[in-house]
């Protein structure tokens, strides 16, 4: 499927410009948004019919402006894909106030956002894809991770909730949960960084087959668009520990507070910060 209008948020580097690339290689037409406006050139640059927009989407008059500037040069949003998002790792206590809040702002108020500004036209349109992009961090949560976990799993809830309210008008709502992903900006400072858990579960990515990249990602997030479903996990393996964690909590919680309990034994206060 092409001809499509898709807005990619967080376009501008990691996960959200493979998208962005892999829709304009589909034949669709793209509008990419993010803070960064130099990058966000750069990777329009070689797609046939983008729209470069620079936003801070924790501002309402951003947002706002993002919806106008598509439609008036597209007429219609066909496809939103909620990507930006960062991540600041630590133990909760040494987490400032504001980096809290703005972890919650970009995470999942943005997303709530950008999603009522597009829903009036595809509901009056009985048509429409919104694919927030989630984590197997929306589905385990671990220490050191705390608030963006909450983010992850509050867009697991507005994604599930907001289904069941459009879908029948409908509008299809998707969410994909990649596990760790290289080639992103997050990835690279929670590798070289992250303090606590965050840093422990960096070693994960020396197995291969735990490991996934932007390219597969956006390939998965563009097969959503074509066919959408509620929930797809990147790599498929991680849906085992995600059972796991549903059906033995107390296991999960006694093997990872285990582990906790030696990071934070052994390790300085820190944190990392990715956007």
């Amino acid at each position: 499927m092409s001809g499509r209008t898709v807005i990619v948020t967080g376009a501008s580097s990691g996960i959200g410009a493979a998208v962005a690339q892999a829709f304009g290689r589909a034949g669709d037409r793209v509008v990419l948004t993010a803070r960064r406006l130099d990058r966000l050139q750069a990777v329009a640059s070689g797609l046939p019919d983008a729209l470069v927009v620079a936003a801070d989407l924790t501002r309402r008059e951003d947002i706002a402006r993002v919806i106008a500037e598509a439609v008036g040069r597209y007429g219609a949003v066909d496809v939103l894909v909620n990507n930006a998002g960062f991540g600041q790792y630590n133990w909760l206590e040494h987490l400032a106030e504001d980096d809290i809040r703005a972890q919650i702002g970009v995470n999942l108020i943005a997303p709530i956002l950008m999603t009522r500004a597009v829903l009036p036209d595809m509901l009056a349109r009985h048509r429409g894809v919104i694919i927030n992009v989630g984590s197997v961090a929306g589905k385990i949560a671990t220490p050191t991770m705390s608030i963006y976990n909450a983010t992850k799993f509050g867009l697991d809830g507005f994604s599930e909730a907001l289904r069941r309210e459009v879908g029948p008008q409908g509008v299809h709502v998707c969410v994909i949960s990649p596990g760790p992903v290289e080639g992103t900006e997050l990835g690279r400072v929670r590798r070289e960084k992250s303090v606590g858990i965050a840093m422990a579960a960096g070693r994960l990515r020396s197995l291969r087959w735990l490991r996934t990249d932007t390219e597969r990602v956006a390939r998965a997030i563009v097969g959503l668009a074509n066919r959408p479903r509620p929930s797809l996990v990147v790599p498929a393996i991680y849906s085992v520990g995600i059972t796991v964690n549903s059906m033995i909590p107390l296991l999960v919680d006694r093997l990872v507070s285990r582990a906790a309990r030696r990071v934070r034994q052994s390790a300085p206060a820190g944190g990392a910060r990715s956007t």
